[in-house]
């Protein structure tokens, strides 16, 4: 009942501070805003601010105070989570409020982040089941190096799908329900707290972003809740040895899959592996939604609002997905690997079917489709 309330903590806080965002928007939308003269992906008709991680990291910081106060966590333990989410959230406000962060040094922050996760929090990873593969972490130095990678590319690979209204907030706040759920099941009082401090934050500003899109989650929410998520994967799988290692990467399936076939896709066309594009799965199921899905009209944007909310919905989807398999066998690493080899065909499949126009509109020659796909290479997501 305590961490219930401290969840409800986290929800106020987060819920009032992006109202305030959005109330008092004309005072800093010059620095906040995602500005539609950034570039022709925006959707949106209006000047949005994007720094709803403010709200969601004060709300999950309130709660993580009250929580010290109340003996539920030690004090330096929590000023140790904070220290260690402090560095890639700060880089991705940085990004936020200059629009002059790289996708290099914003990477380069999340690798930090695991790495004092790794080191102050104890979230090594320790093993990924396999005899083979199990052997690399025998020793410290290898195992920090895989285990900073894994979670700074998790982290990463959350801002990669942040593109369409409540997609990212929604795959982050399944991932953190099935963490508390299995964190209840092994005694674990520390993760399953830090889960419902990491829901209810979430849910305050999921409640101002979906369907509405009155404010995003920016680059300082995507990373903090992509860092927080990886974290306490870590800390579960590390402790507990009948949680098989797979499990948390199934609750991550899509952003895990999508930012890998990105970088590989642009590999072999020949693009840099972090430059951005419009070929990621979300946005190609925004721009060629069929009519019978999406028909026109809708909330606050009219139909390109309506169409976001829609893919972003299908998505939502595809993503809870993953969370189902992975909550019921999430102590058996064979069939998380199955469910993880269905849930990559299902994408691969629906990708191609995209890419090729077969969905919501008439098949066009492949030459066609090469010049699309070559005009629309370098632009981002829409939103």
């Amino acid at each position: 009942m305590v961490m219930l309330r401290l969840a409800v903590v986290a929800f106020v806080v987060s819920a009032v501070v992006g109202f305030f965002t959005i109330r008092w928007a004309h005072w800093h939308a010059h620095y906040t805003a995602d500005r539609l003269a950034d570039g022709s992906h925006k959707i949106h008709k209006i000047e949005v601010p994007r720094v709803g991680g403010v709200g969601i990291f004060a709300g999950w910081l309130a709660a993580l105070v009250v929580a010290v106060a109340v003996g539920q966590l030690p004090w330096l333990r929590a000023l140790t989570w904070v220290v260690v989410v402090s560095v890639v959230f700060a880089a991705g406000l940085t990004e936020d409020l200059t629009k002059k962060v790289r996708p290099r040094d914003r990477l380069l922050a999340a690798l930090l982040s695991a790495a004092l996760g790794a080191w102050l929090l104890g979230a090594t990873l320790n093993r990924l089941d396999n005899p083979l593969l199990d052997l690399l972490f025998v020793y410290p130095l290898p195992a920090m190096l895989l285990t900073t990678v894994a979670l700074g590319g998790v982290a990463h690979a959350v801002n990669v799908i942040d593109g369409l209204n409540g997609l990212a907030g929604s795959i982050c706040l399944m991932a953190l329900a099935a963490l508390g759920y299995v964190a209840m099941h092994v005694g674990d009082r520390e993760i399953m707290l830090l889960a419902l401090l990491g829901i209810g934050a979430l849910l305050g500003f999921f409640i101002w972003n979906f369907p509405s899109g009155q404010i995003f989650n920016g680059d300082g929410g995507a990373y903090f809740l992509g860092i927080y998520i990886a974290i306490l994967s870590s800390l579960l799988v590390s402790r507990h040895d009948q949680v098989s290692a797979w499990f948390p990467l199934m609750l991550m399936a899509y952003p895990v899959w999508e930012t890998l076939f990105s970088a590989y896709r642009r590999q072999v066309r020949g693009r840099s592996s972090s430059s951005a594009d419009r070929l990621h799965l979300h946005t190609l199921l925004y721009q060629r939604m069929p009519r019978w899905i999406s028909p026109s009209g809708g909330i606050g944007g009219g139909r390109s609002m309506r169409r976001n909310s829609d893919a972003s919905t299908l998505l939502m989807i595809l993503g809870g997905a993953n969370v189902i398999p992975a909550v019921l066998f999430w102590d058996s690493t064979p069939l998380l690997l199955a469910a993880a080899g269905l849930f990559i065909l299902v994408y691969v499949t629906l990708y191609r079917r995209l890419v090729r126009f077969k969905i919501g509109q008439k098949s066009v020659p492949r030459r066609a489709i090469a010049a699309i796909e070559g005009d629309a290479a370098g632009q981002t997501a829409p939103r």
